[in-house]
């Protein structure tokens, strides 16, 4: 078995994958339990916005270009997180980690940002994670406030739909969810989380098949949005990793035989042998682009994963490793700073940006010569989740952090 083959052999990973399902339509009636790309960040009170100052780019110190790229619903509790606070206490023994802020009954979200205007600076892309804190009246007013709006759901459109199988949509909220724990889930809790998206009509779309109401969905205007300030916004929805489906660039011919003699400069090339000696580097311009790509191990890595699933724009691996799209010494995994909020916690990777995205995002919006061109996004968080203040709301935000790889140039 190759090497390759060797490394999909389980068919599944840890890992869960997002893909654009829609585009956010004028109907949609959005809510912080859902995850979307583009559109508007949808905070976690109305009263309740991050400081300036981290809305702002860091380069250019303004928030005129920042943009969305993604606000991701990302709850989590003590059962998933304590291996991965039990593996940094055996790394950093020095450090005594805090759970207290983590909880399945609160409300987490990552949003990302963008300063179109500041491409491969320092500081231009940002992350904020928010955390709301229920409390035990705050908390059953949310569940009840949740449960209304999705008595009404009934088709398959984002990632929260509540009728959809929970074994590949591990936003689903139903039944078996519920009961479930959340260490194999990176988006969900024990409530009823469920999608915000209603019809006009929701007594005549419960009598319609869950075909019937994509197809009306589909059919509806799609939300306007001021290219200025915003992408056009997109709902994701996620499954989990798999290597089920080889591409076929990775599939070699059952009957394949090697000939020696095939891997030898044709005759119908000439080549200058007191120019090889002057620069022996030089290799056949046939096979130069081929080689220069089959000596990047990390970027043909990447590209192998990525294409048994080459429409993901996110990956979620709460406390794992990132897919790097480029080599870096050291690894950034480890220099990753510690939070300037919580000095005696340590950072994890939880999620990173794919460059799909890109296309979802720049579609018929701007040329190829001014997109976005990174590579990868790296969102790095604390690993006890701490929060230094909540306001009277109970909400509180903090800037968490990225790191980029971006697109090669040639």
């Amino acid at each position: 078995m190759s090497d390759i083959e060797d490394s999909y052999s389980k068919k599944k990973s840890d890992v869960y994958l997002a893909y654009v399902d829609a585009p956010i339509k004028e109907n949609d009636n959005l809510s912080v339990t859902d995850t979307f790309i583009g559109g508007s960040p949808i905070w976690l009170h109305p009263d309740s916005i991050p400081d300036s100052s981290m809305l702002q780019c860091s380069s250019c110190k303004s928030d005129k270009f920042m943009k969305l790229l993604i606000q991701a619903f990302a709850p989590i509790d003590n059962e998933q997180m304590e291996p991965i606070l039990s593996n940094l206490q055996l790394q950093y023994t020095n450090f005594e980690f805090d759970d207290s802020h983590i909880s399945a009954d609160d409300d987490r979200i990552l949003y990302v940002f963008i300063c179109t205007n500041c491409p491969r600076k320092l500081g231009g892309v940002k992350c904020i994670r928010g955390v709301l804190r229920h409390s035990n009246n705050n908390k059953t007013k949310i569940d009840e406030i949740v449960k209304d709006e999705t008595m009404g759901k009934k088709f398959d459109i984002n990632p929260f739909d509540i009728s959809s199988n929970t074994d590949s949509n591990p936003f689903s909220t139903n039944g078996n969810a519920t009961n479930s724990t959340n260490t194999e889930n990176p988006f969900a809790i024990n409530m009823t989380a469920g999608s915000t998206i209603q019809t006009n009509n929701e007594k005549e779309d419960n009598k319609l098949s869950r075909k019937a109401l994509r197809k009306l969905h589909d059919e509806e205007t799609d939300k306007e949005h001021n290219s200025e300030r915003e992408f056009k916004g997109y709902l994701l929805y996620v499954e989990q990793e798999t290597f089920q489906h080889k591409p076929d660039h990775l599939k070699l011919p059952k009957n394949l035989k090697i000939d020696k003699d095939a891997l030898e400069l044709s005759e119908e090339k000439i080549i200058d042998t007191e120019e090889l000696e002057k620069d022996p580097i030089k290799m056949d311009p046939r096979t130069e682009k081929l080689s220069q790509f089959l000596d990047d191990d990390v970027f043909q890595k990447f590209q192998e994963i990525v294409a048994y699933n080459p429409l993901q724009v996110l990956r979620y691996d709460m406390g794992g490793k990132p897919l790097y799209y480029a080599a870096t010494k050291p690894l950034l995994d480890t220099i990753i700073p510690t939070p300037e909020f919580n000095k005696n916690s340590k950072r994890v990777f939880e999620m990173q940006l794919m460059p799909k995205m890109i296309m979802d995002l720049e579609e018929n919006e701007v040329s190829v010569n001014d997109g976005m061109e990174w590579g990868t996004i790296l969102i790095f968080t604390d690993a006890e989740n701490h929060t230094p203040k909540f306001d009277n709301n109970g909400v509180g935000y903090v800037e968490e952090c990225v790191r980029v790889q971006w697109e090669k140039r040639s």
